[in-house]
C-alpha cells in the first residue's frame, strides 16, 4: 500500500540539519528517515516491558516437561523409530 497520509512536523533549524545530514548519510529522504524512526518506536512499544519479560523468563525456567524413556517414546510413536546404533 502506498503512502496516503501526510503529516507536518516542525523542527528547529539545528535539529532539522541533523536529521537531513543523517538521511543523506543513509542515502534516504528525510521523510523515509522519520518513517523508520516512527516504525522503530512503535515496534519498541509493542514489546513486553521489563516486568513482562521477567515473567516470561520465569515461566520458561519453571516449565517442567515429562522426560520419557526410549521404550515409552517408541510405544507412544507406534514403534516406527528405533534408537541409532552407535559404532563400537
Amino acid at each position: 500500500m502506498g503512502l496516503t497520509k501526510k503529516v507536518m512536523v516542525l523542527f528547529d533549524p539545528e535539529q532539522y540539519e541533523r536529521v537531513r545530514e543523517e538521511a543523506r548519510q543513509k542515502g534516504i529522504t528525510v521523510g523515509a528517515l522519520i518513517r523508520q524512526a516512527v516504525a522503530r518506536e512503535l515496534a519498541r512499544r509493542e514489546l513486553p516491558g521489563r516486568k513482562g519479560r521477567l515473567e516470561a523468563a520465569r515461566r520458561l525456567v519453571g516449565a517442567q516437561e515429562e522426560v520419557l524413556e526410549w521404550d515409552e517414546l517408541e510405544h507412544r510413536g507406534g514403534g516406527a523409530h528405533r534408537p541409532p546404533v552407535l559404532p563400537g
